[in-house]
């Protein structure tokens, strides 16, 4: 199956990584419909000026919106190497988001939103670690049985 047609799913049916991102998807797809319908209170939020064209940061909305759904299917679908890709992916941001706010590029908030992403994207990784030592727990148990 290439997609689930399911949006809420029982929390004890997605993996430790899984749970991290589908939470942080609903996160995202807030944001990015945001972004796309109504930027102007995202940028007042923000202390950003709006200028008379809204176009690029309602592009990113939409991007936003499409990683959002990305980010949902594979937690529902547990796409483990998507998982691993997203940890990478938004850690990236995070050190190009810090470092346009050290830079005095954006607002401060901007740095304080990357850090919570970064926790996000630490959730996620630390969820990673656990399913692949609870797989090898079970992988052990079930050589042990049968030895």
């Amino acid at each position: 199956m290439y997609f689930s047609s399911r949006i809420f799913v029982p929390w004890g049916s997605l993996s430790h990584a899984g749970r991290s991102l589908y939470v942080w998807s609903f996160y995202i797809f807030a944001l990015g419909l945001t972004w796309l319908l109504a930027p102007q209170v995202f940028l007042t939020l923000a202390h950003e000026v709006a200028d008379a064209n809204l176009f690029w940061i309602r592009v990113a909305g939409a991007l936003l919106t499409s990683i959002a759904f990305m980010c949902h299917q594979s937690a529902v679908l547990d796409v483990r190497p998507f998982f691993a890709w997203a940890v990478l992916c938004r850690t990236f941001i995070v050190v190009v988001v810090i470092t346009c706010t050290l830079m005095g590029k954006c607002q401060a908030i901007s740095g304080y939103v990357a850090c919570i992403d970064f926790g996000a994207s630490m959730w996620t990784f630390f969820g990673l670690r656990r399913d692949r030592a609870e797989a090898l727990g079970r992988a052990s148990a079930q050589a042990n049985l049968a030895a």
